[in-house]
């Protein structure tokens, strides 16, 4: 590793439990590749409302493990990295200029409970 890399981290880290310190996953990589490097994430994220819950338990019964973070903690895997924006948001908000985004050109749209339940973010090591 002595040209800056892409760590992708898509759909990987909500499937580790708090215990098994998935930001030490992140951090061993961040040690590990040089500066200029990104890393992306992707992550099933808390709603906090009662649909989202409800898809929550549905998932987690399908998979039987893993764990829903909010977009705080979502961010905090990615410590000593700087998080580009848009920061991490719902996926399909992830690049507002593209034409299939429900905010793109004045028309909104309400995301459906399965856009909110993924974020995703990209960071780039310093």
């Amino acid at each position: 590793f002595t040209r800056p890399v892409a760590v992708i981290l898509s759909a990987i880290l909500h499937h580790v439990n708090d215990d098994e310190d998935p930001a030490g996953i992140v951090r061993y990589w961040r040690d590990h590749v040089p500066s200029g490097s990104y890393f992306f994430i992707s992550h099933f994220r808390s709603g906090n409302n009662p649909e989202t819950a409800e898809a929550e338990m549905v998932l987690q019964q399908t998979f039987g493990r893993g764990r829903w973070r909010t977009d705080a903690e979502i961010a905090s895997l990615l410590d000593g990295l700087e998080i580009l924006d848009p920061g991490i948001v719902p996926a399909s908000l992830w690049r507002p200029d593209e034409s299939d985004n429900p905010w793109n050109s004045g028309e909104r749209r309400e995301l459906t409970v399965w856009e909110h339940l993924i974020a995703a973010g990209l960071a780039r090591k310093a």
